[in-house]
């Protein structure tokens, strides 16, 4: 067993030797080693042998969290001159000098040791200790996160940069902090389907977190020098200015991975502690590539592929900013036999390429919205037409006359559900016998998370659950929620998958609409036919154990 003591870095307490069992610190008396600060838990964490002869610490659920070297941790193996922060209370690891007869302030190695008169010690001697430390730690944690995440301990993917004008750049060749630290955070959000990267500078830290998933995930801290020198590899792959620290910069680099090419488009904004970086990740390979990986129920997707084998017609999907109406689209596109038939799209921005098919940016800049390239595109005698977004009157009602007149149309609204995205036509001053007429399909959809098959645990199902749930549940008497483990970065889910609601516009809903548009009308004769909530698409997945109540309810509403 290693021979460590906890020494307390400001404070006359002396040093608690890690010696046999456990160690804890928090607010409550009972714990060995009991702290008065209220940004502490009651049971904080826990230190105790790893049973390989080691030492590490472990959070216990704490609502500040624990952090060692200013990284936060759930768990870590502990070393000589690392520094655990509890609350405002920090903590020196320190070879246990006790009986060796030595009271010199360096071990037999000549590493630095902070005894019981550390606070003789110069401050600027103990920072640079500490930060030595911290700049240690970063690396440490981020390979542990990349060996835990499924396949795990597999060997990181090799990556080349292009840089913003298409050339092979060697700004990630070398093993110095900056290269280092962004090929890492490429390979982990590579490995943990990333879609954003925040490296964002709050005082002698940067922060670094993740959009998993949906949701912003907290991966690390690292000191001010290593962030800088991420920004600066950054800037380089985009071909930025490198001094500009004041301005909003805006670039674009790509990474080769050994399976394919990816796309990273690259903001920065000033703040009050420096440029904040975002880096968009615009990679393919997490997203379905067919109808039939999207999990429509069986009625759903016949009802689509249907209407994409048709001559006319508009398909109109709905939902918020990042519900994957677009992902959707695109799988109805790759239905549509494309070398017979011209296929355009009108999007803002063109984020992935699609094989035989033509696709035009909006660029407002250069006068080129929506609206105008569709009165352009209609001229080079299309068959079908992605328009991205309806935004305006103009846009909506160019689209619905071009579905009426012999082209297929495939488009999206903002609208909270089906129903909804009816009234927002409306609303944009369309006239309702172009809304009625037009339209042939409105799919509104949401994504919900996927509970992490390692670490998702059984709850019973409570009586109002069930109630609710109904004839999804199956006779069912347990479903599953969310705990957290390595492999899912603590979330509890890993992965997603959409909730789908299908409005079929029938003749009785285009004379709802013609004459005397409501809400209440329109639900009296959906509800004669076959329709799902996204509520109730949520509870079969619930049933089937592959999210939470918890989460569908986030997303979906109570239903």
């Amino acid at each position: 067993m290693s021979n460590l003591r906890l020494t307390p870095i400001r404070g006359s307490a002396k040093p608690t030797p890690l010696t046999g069992g456990r160690v804890t610190i928090g607010r409550n008396p009972d714990c060995t080693i009991p702290i008065i600060d209220e940004r502490a838990s009651r049971q904080h964490c826990m230190l105790q042998p790893d049973g390989k002869g080691a030492w590490l610490v472990r959070d216990l659920g704490s609502r500040n969290g624990t952090k060692v070297n200013e990284i936060k941790v759930s768990e870590s193996p502990l070393k000589p001159g690392d520094v655990i922060k509890v609350g405002s209370h920090e903590f020196l690891v320190e070879k246990d000098r006790a009986g060796e007869g030595s009271p010199d302030d360096t071990d037999a190695e000549g590493s630095f040791h902070v005894g019981a008169g550390m606070k003789d010690i110069p401050a600027e001697v103990m920072n640079a200790s500490l930060t030595a430390s911290r700049e240690v730690g970063w690396m440490f944690e981020l390979r542990e996160m990349l060996n835990a995440i499924p396949p795990k301990d597999a060997e990181p993917e090799s990556v080349g940069i292009i840089d913003a004008n298409g050339y092979p750049t060697d700004v990630l060749i070398g093993t110095s902090d900056g290269p280092n630290a962004l090929r890492l955070l490429i390979q982990l959000a590579s490995k943990a389907r990333a879609t954003d990267i925040h490296i964002e500078p709050k005082g002698e830290l940067h922060h670094i977190r993740m959009r998993v998933d949906g949701d912003m995930v907290q991966i690390i801290e690292v000191a001010k020098r290593v962030g800088e020198l991420i920004f600066g590899v950054v800037k380089a792959a985009c071909q930025m200015v490198v001094a500009a620290r004041d301005a909003m910069q805006d670039g674009h680099f790509s990474v080769v991975f050994p399976d394919r090419r990816v796309e990273y488009r690259v903001s920065f904004t000033p703040t009050v502690h420096g440029q904040k970086l975002v880096i968009r990740v615009l990679d393919s390979k997490w997203q379905p590539t067919s109808m039939a990986d999207l999990g429509l129920l069986s009625y759903m997707y016949d009802r689509i592929q249907r209407m994409c084998q048709q001559e006319s017609g508009m398909l109109l999907a709905c939902g918020p900013t990042g519900s994957g109406k677009t992902t959707t689209l695109y799988n109805a596109i790759r239905t549509i036999d494309r070398t017979t038939r011209n296929v355009v799209t009108i999007e803002d921005p063109v984020e992935y390429q699609l094989d035989n098919v033509t696709q035009i940016p909006v660029d407002e800049h250069k006068g080129n919205t929506f609206g105008g390239l569709l009165r352009g595109v209609l001229r080079q005698d299309p068959d079908v037409i992605l328009v991205g977004e309806v935004r305006d009157e103009e846009t909506a009602r160019t689209a619905m006359q071009a579905a009426l007149t012999g082209h297929l149309v495939f488009s999206s609204v903002h609208a909270k559900e089906s129903i909804a995205a009816v009234f927002r036509l409306l609303d944009l001053k369309v006239e309702p016998y172009l809304v009625g007429n037009s339209l042939d399909l409105i799919v509104a959809q949401r994504l919900v998370r996927v509970l992490c098959d390692n670490c998702k645990r059984e709850v019973q199902v409570m009586p109002g659950q069930a109630t609710r749930l109904g004839k999804w549940l199956g006779g069912k008497t347990y479903i599953y929620h969310s705990v957290g483990c390595a492999k899912c970065l603590r979330t509890g889910y890993r992965g997603r998958r959409a909730l789908f609601e299908l409005l079929d516009f029938t003749d009785e809903l285009r004379d709802i609409v013609l004459h005397t548009p409501s809400i209440q009308a329109m639900k009296r004769v959906i509800e004669q036919g076959l329709f799902t909530t996204l509520a109730q698409f949520g509870w079969r997945l619930v049933a089937e154990g592959h999210t939470s109540l918890d989460e569908v309810d986030r997303v979906a509403g109570m239903g």
